[in-house]
């Protein structure tokens, strides 16, 4: 193998593939940790040991035996979260477990923001504070992410439902104050405590009540317009809950000057979000994110100079089923279904899809 370096990427399921392909191109040996069912990455990467992500103590050790120079994954908090704890018992480079422990639970990453000059912080309430409540208001888990257990409240009539709805989800409640207008993810690395905004998203959601992403955009305009703001935000925020390397994912939505949080997420974003990343910039997000894993990262300018999205197929989208042909369209960079039949799923959480499409184009996409 010679001085072919060796990166552990933490699950095997398709949202570790990029990670592993791309990794193979850089002539890094990859080792792979996850159970047998649903490991795709098991037939790409060098080795592949079948061990639970959560067996924290095996998995270090096997990493110890093999002399890893480096831990990763993506699009997962789960896995984020034991890429964290391997790579400190290690001593390789990544951010602390307990900041991703901290950043996992929302009323925490509240308290540590909200005196930030760069934000707008919204007012926020427990369920035992319903008399001070102001409407309107989202209710939502205080730990979760792709929008699962989220409601709007317009007016105190919906509270007993949302609360329901959110506490199903087995985790404490948080209410907090309705910021309106379009919500953005921005796509960050971050490196030894400087942190970079890679890519600004525009999502489209399902509207009320339980705002489940429908469109995801990328466009140099949407950069140009927001990442001023955006860059300031997310290094402050960043800096306040204690992240120092490896890839976030940041919800926000701006008003003039400053942003409105909405949540942290401590790891590469998903819905294929790397794929659109490399359609309408000249950067390689996932390249970015191994050399961070590998101690050897050198931040470079970005080129924002394409347009990307990815439109994904609900009950709320039907209107997307007449794309779903044999016809070839010039923007079409990739469509798939994710079920069989005539019958689409009405999404309330962002797992619930029946399918997508990606394109490229010389403007931002309105199907």
């Amino acid at each position: 193998m010679g001085n072919k370096k060796k990166l552990a990427v933490i699950g095997a399921s398709s949202g570790q593939l990029s990670i592993v392909r791309k990794a193979r191109e850089m002539g890094i040996h990859t080792v792979c940790f996850a159970w047998d069912k649903g490991a795709v990455c098991k037939k790409e990467c060098d080795e592949f040991y079948p061990i639970s992500i959560f067996d924290i103590d095996d998995i270090t050790a096997e990493c110890k035996r093999l002399g890893v120079d480096g831990v990763v994954s993506t699009a997962s908090e789960e896995t984020a979260a034991v890429v964290a704890e391997v790579a400190s018992r290690l001593g390789l480079n990544g951010t602390p477990p307990e900041v991703l422990r901290r950043i996992q639970h929302k009323d925490e990453v509240r308290r540590l923001t909200q005196h930030l000059e760069c934000l707008v912080s919204p007012r926020v309430w427990t369920p035992e504070q319903r008399g001070e409540i102001v409407f309107p208001c989202i209710v939502k888990p205080v730990k979760g992410s792709a929008k699962r257990g989220v409601s709007y409240c317009e007016t105190g009539a919906d509270l007993d439902d949302a609360l329901r709805y959110a506490a199903a989800s087995g985790q404490d409640v948080m209410i907090e104050e309705f910021i309106p207008g379009p919500e953005l993810a921005i796509e960050n690395l971050s490196y030894h405590g400087r942190h970079k905004v890679i890519q600004i998203t525009r999502k489209v959601n399902s509207g009320i009540p339980h705002f489940v992403e429908m469109e995801l955009h990328q466009s140099p305009e949407i950069w140009a317009a927001n990442h001023t703001v955006a860059q300031k935000a997310v290094s402050a925020i960043l800096d306040a809950v204690g992240f120092t390397d490896g890839a976030s994912h940041i919800e926000m939505k701006i008003r003039g000057d400053k942003a409105c949080l909405i949540e942290i997420n401590p790891r590469g974003a998903g819905d294929r979000t790397d794929t659109l990343i490399s359609l309408s910039t000249d950067f390689n997000y996932i390249e970015g994110m191994i050399d961070i894993a590998l101690d050897k990262y050198k931040e470079t300018p970005v080129v924002h100079n394409g347009y990307s999205g990815i439109l994904f197929l609900t009950a709320q989208t039907s209107r997307l089923m007449k794309y779903f042909d044999d016809k070839e369209y010039d923007w079409l960079v990739e469509r798939r279904r994710l079920t069989s039949g005539p019958e689409l799923t009405e999404s309330t959480g962002n797992y619930e899809r029946d399918g997508y499409i990606i394109y490229q184009s010389t403007k931002t996409l309105d199907l």
